[in-house]
């Protein structure tokens, strides 16, 4: 089993009342790849974002619920996409995927770490 990062950001969804944290990292790209049998992180075109196959919303829920609700199946995960709200997962997925592969940026990590570096570079130096 892979390890995965505690702190990544997840994205919420409510299916039914229940509320889900979705998690898009590379292990849940891999997982939809295998699924899909096709490569998601080079081969994702606009038309897949724009109107995509029920085969992938359910392939990309299902590997974004891993991360934290492993107890899924995926013949369960492919229930939760219906006619009424397959939009609504679809734009969360989505939004999962851009949160969770997002690079991580040194500075904005940096500043967080050490609150006082980042004020003391806004702060000019009178001499």
């Amino acid at each position: 089993m892979a390890h995965r990062n505690p702190v990544a950001p997840t994205t919420t969804l409510s299916i039914n009342g229940v509320e889900y944290e979705l998690l898009f990292d590379l292990d849940s790209v891999a997982l939809a790849e295998d699924i899909t049998d096709r490569p998601l992180l080079t081969g994702l075109r606009q038309k897949d974002i724009s109107t995509p196959t029920v085969s992938l919303v359910r392939a990309m829920l299902f590997s974004c619920l891993q991360a934290k609700h492993p107890e899924i199946t995926f013949p369960l995960a492919k229930t939760f996409v219906t006619r009424k709200n397959w939009s609504e997962i679809w734009s969360t997925v989505l939004n999962a995927w851009t949160v969770g592969l997002a690079e991580p940026d040194p500075e904005e990590d940096a500043a967080a770490a050490d609150p006082k570096q980042d004020q003391s570079a806004a702060t000019p130096t009178v001499g």
